[in-house]
């Protein structure tokens, strides 16, 4: 009995020291500098659903030769623009339009921004496209379902909307879309599962979907979204979120999963830079 009351008066006196020596090096980690951080600290990218499926690819790389640690948040631009701006957390911003960068940068919470590549709006329909959707006007007939992701969400319903709005397009759009989601993976879900006829997404996810067919309307020529990553302003780990940039845009690593997941490149005379 003596010996447990004693063992039990030794771990309650350590507790309080226990606490100091926790208190003391959540205390130093925070006054680190991030400036000196590591190639190897984890971080946080925030990044488009468009995007998710080469990121994976590209993620697993770097961890695998560079021994890196990141961690992703997937979802449509606009909300992981607001997530960043709520929680100032996180180190990059990978959206599928550079005009959600201008806006991070706008509003301070972008350092700096590097280019990847480019993105084109299409329609994804079912093999073979046995409706036959080949321009706009077959998405309005009364046999065909089709569904966007939501433009005040993500990127791909913006840059579509604003496509819609040019041509004067948009009342008979919005009359004849079936539903609006949340992303472009949600809106191409519906074409693999058949509640759609067609969606529109960007011409890259077809690597995604091997089953489905990609069809380009001419009304979505010029429906082009530009994109790169952003160095988060509020970045606890600048040098190691640097190393991973790197490695995304580089010719030899990140740059060959890009191609081979159907993006496009960057066109030499669009430089991602201030509009």
């Amino acid at each position: 009995m003596n010996r447990t009351i004693i063992l039990l008066a030794g771990l309650l006196a350590a507790v309080p020291v226990l606490f100091y020596l926790l208190a003391r090096s959540e205390s130093a980690r925070d006054h680190t500098p991030s400036g000196l951080g590591t190639g190897n600290s984890p971080i946080t990218i925030y990044c488009a659903a468009s995007n998710q499926a080469v990121m994976e690819a590209i993620v697993a790389d770097y961890r695998r030769q560079r021994g890196g640690n990141v961690f992703v948040n997937y979802g449509p631009s606009q909300g992981l623009l607001s997530q960043i701006e709520v929680s100032r957390t996180g180190d990059l911003f990978l959206p599928a339009d550079d005009s959600y960068l201008h806006m991070a940068q706008r509003r301070g919470l972008i350092s700096e921004m590097f280019p990847i590549g480019t993105m084109r709006a299409v329609v994804i329909v079912q093999r073979g496209n046995p409706k036959a959707i080949h321009s706009f006007d077959d998405l309005l007939r009364d046999d065909v379902r089709w569904v966007q992701a939501n433009p005040e969400a993500a990127a791909i319903g913006r840059i579509t909307e604003l496509t819609w709005q040019r041509l004067g397009l948009s009342k008979a759009a919005e009359a004849a879309t079936a539903a609006y989601r949340g992303n472009v993976t949600e809106a191409a879900a519906d074409v693999v599962i058949g509640s759609a006829d067609a969606a529109i997404v960007y011409d890259c996810m077809e690597h995604n979907y091997p089953g489905l067919d990609i069809v380009e309307l001419p009304e979505l020529k010029t429906a082009v979204s530009q994109f790169g990553v952003g160095l988060l302003s509020t970045s606890r780990h600048p040098a190691a979120a640097k190393q991973f940039v790197d490695y995304v845009t580089s010719p030899e690593h990140g740059l060959v999963r890009y191609r081979e997941y159907g993006f496009h490149e960057l066109p030499n005379d669009r430089p991602l830079t201030n509009p």
